[in-house]
């Protein structure tokens, strides 16, 4: 599994070298739509962990509430100006990272995997700081 979420960085780094080695204007509204499918999954796994990690007779709604605001939070973001969009959807990243630190269902993930998540937050949020400072350096 880490090699994959690793690995699931390099369309991000990719879409920064074509939009800065050809000028291709698309390349930053890739990773701005990459970055939402990925906060997409991530609060779509809140579903199976909240539910697998729940006791039986307990519904974790909070978590799954959460869950669905924040997809909705990420599609708004997706739709702001294109730097805005990036500086947000970064920061949002961040959020739900803090979240899975905050409530108790998430946090009886594995080590390894805390901190690979800690690890590639830090990194995604760094990669969406860095397209969104190209962005206002770009011409136009």
């Amino acid at each position: 599994m880490p090699v994959l979420t690793y690995l699931g960085l390099m369309p991000f780094a990719a879409c920064i070298v074509a939009d800065q080695m050809f000028q291709a204007p698309l390349a930053s509204r890739i990773f701005q739509g990459y970055g939402l499918a990925i906060a997409a999954f991530l609060m779509g796994s809140w579903w199976g962990i909240a539910l697998t990690r729940t006791p039986s007779g307990r519904m974790p709604w909070f978590e799954i509430g959460l869950s669905n605001a924040l997809v909705i939070v990420a599609v708004m973001i997706s739709l702001m100006p294109l730097m805005w969009g990036l500086l947000a959807q970064g920061g949002l990243f961040v959020v739900l990272l803090t979240v899975e630190r905050w409530r108790p269902v998430f946090r009886t993930a594995p080590s390894y995997y805390q901190t690979m998540r800690r690890r590639v937050t830090v990194l995604v949020a760094l990669l969406h700081g860095l397209m969104a400072m190209l962005q206002m350096s770009a011409p136009g």
